[in-house]
């Protein structure tokens, strides 16, 4: 079978489109940058229209740079930055503010009143989540309550909400109100063991269950291209968060296997199967993807219910169709390296810190606590600030990069010794990928630091990669073994450190953690 899956990947600080042929190798691939606006202090915003412009413009220049036709693409797929969303007019379709972003904190303080009102264990109960500002919920609620107009008019329900995936569905499409459930489960709207919007948290948020979008699987039928934008219509078939996409990008198919991605933040993901096993060491259970149901008695079932006008996925949906993970979600990674980058000007280029930081062996007694935004997984502390400890008069600029690096893995440690508590699977290896895995001096020191080896595949492009091999498999495209074949490692980096220079290094670490947590 012939034919090219166009990858749509909208990402936290790009748009790109990627072309995939046949047999699942990467052909052609696009990029613009979008731009982070903030406006004040805890603020991240993006303008709506320019996510669009720049994804849109994409999807064109790699069909075109390629020499091909729309005729050409058998699907879309498409994989997006989650928890981010917009807010719309349902007949214009013009957004009615900036995308509030997933970095952002403005609701922190509602967030706090909320979880000292309400029981946390409820929310995780029904969400996998915890109550806090990375989550879309609150950024939904907060429009609401800052923007009387736009309230009064989703009362009525001439307003639509979504995560990016459902802002760019909206605008391929036309019109379409859908979301994938994959992003859905990032809300703190939706109750991942009913498959469905939570009436409660929908009525804790203040936020009108007709603003939220249909939830479908994620191979679900999300409609075709309007006409006009290409020259036929392109039907889309898959739509994954982009840790998720990574997730099924990486072949972690089987309970056990794990992920980290490197981007913008540090994303680490476990398969856990097909049940929704809540931590019990503040990380997040999430829906790592849902397939439509692969009888034909069972898709004849799904449709009827999705014909009787019901806007959500029905409870007693198989649940062997829907596989969970765990997620430790560091909101620092790659991020620290453009700080370093923009702020202080220590590099001219991201990709120079590897260098820089190679001019000394060790960081000696520098830690770089990236709480920028505060720390994530497993802390959970919105109110914890960045800061450089242990330097000396001798500290130089290389030490303070490579104690950058170091963060970064140090983070990832202190997420993986909670996930092996809250698994049964022992971790033998970890997959990676990310633009900071392509930093070897980093991956070393993770993979000294977890004493497993890290294994960087071929193509790092794994998250567009992941939402293109859901949207072949389901046009016939590509089949079950090409998911697990195509993947190929690049490089394995085998742990190589003693037991005691290890516990050194995670002790100075957690020194650093624990000043900040008791001094605030």
């Amino acid at each position: 079978m012939s034919g090219y899956i166009l990858a749509l990947d909208q990402g936290t600080t790009s748009s790109r489109a990627i072309l995939y042929d046949a047999h699942m190798r990467p052909v052609k691939m696009t990029q613009r940058a979008t731009h982070l606006h903030t406006p004040q202090a805890g603020y991240v915003e993006q303008d709506a229209k320019e996510i669009w412009q720049t994804q849109i413009s994409c999807a064109h220049d790699v069909i075109n740079q390629a020499g091909l036709l729309a005729t050409d693409i058998s699907s879309i797929a498409i994989t997006n930055q989650r928890e981010s969303i917009v807010i719309w007019d349902k007949q214009t379709g013009k957004p009615l503010a900036p995308a509030i972003i997933w970095q952002d904190r403005r609701t922190e303080a509602a967030c706090k009143k909320m979880a000292a009102d309400d029981s946390i264990e409820d929310v995780q109960r029904i969400t996998g989540l915890r109550l806090d500002p990375y989550f879309s919920a609150s950024k939904i609620a907060w429009l609401l309550r800052n923007h009387p107009n736009i309230k009064a008019r989703a009362a009525k329900g001439h307003i639509a909400v979504g995560t990016i995936d459902s802002w760019l569905i909206h605008q391929l499409t036309g019109g379409a109100h859908v979301m994938d459930i994959t992003n859905a489960s990032r809300t703190l709207l939706f109750d991942i063991n009913q498959l469905t919007w939570s009436d409660a948290l929908c009525a804790r948020f203040d936020i009108p269950m007709s603003m939220l979008p249909e939830v479908l699987p994620s191979d679900g039928d999300f409609g075709k291209t309007k006409k006009g934008l290409f020259s036929k219509q392109i039907p889309i078939h898959a739509v994954l968060g982009d840790q998720q996409a990574a997730l099924l990008g990486q072949g972690c198919l089987e309970a056990g296997m794990a992920k980290n991605t490197y981007g913008t933040g540090c994303f680490m993901l476990m398969n856990i199967g097909n049940v929704p096993k809540l931590s019990e060491h503040r990380l997040l259970t999430t829906i790592a993807w849902q397939k439509q149901p692969s009888t034909a008695s069972e898709r004849s079932s799904l449709e009827q219910l999705m014909q009787t006008g019901k806007r959500m996925l029905h409870a007693n949906k198989p649940k062997r169709e829907v596989t969970y993970a765990l997620e430790g979600s560091v909101f620092m990674a790659g991020a620290v390296v453009q700080w370093l980058r923009d702020n202080l000007g220590l590099v001219k280029e991201s990709c120079d810190i590897e260098a820089l930081a190679n001019e000394v062996d060790s960081s000696e007694s520098v830690v770089l606590l990236p709480a920028f935004t505060g720390l994530g997984a497993p802390h959970w502390r919105s109110d914890v600030s960045a800061s450089i400890s242990g330097m000396t008069r001798g500290t130089t600029r290389a030490h303070i990069a490579r104690a950058a690096l170091e963060s970064i893995a140090y983070q990832t440690y202190d997420v993986l010794v909670a996930m092996q508590k809250d698994s049964p699977h022992a971790l033998t290896e970890l997959r990676v990928d990310g633009g900071a895995a392509n930093n070897n001096l980093l991956m070393q020191f993770q993979a000294d630091l977890l004493g497993v080896p890290v294994l960087r595949p071929k193509d790092i492009e794994i998250t567009a990669r992941g939402a293109a091999l859901l949207a072949g498999l389901k046009t016939g495209l590509y089949d079950e073994r090409i998911m697990r074949d195509s993947w190929q490692v690049e490089r394995t980096f085998e742990p190589n450190m003693s037991d005691d220079v290890r516990d050194a290094h995670v002790d100075k670490w957690q020194r650093a953690i624990d000043c900040a947590l008791h001094t605030i």
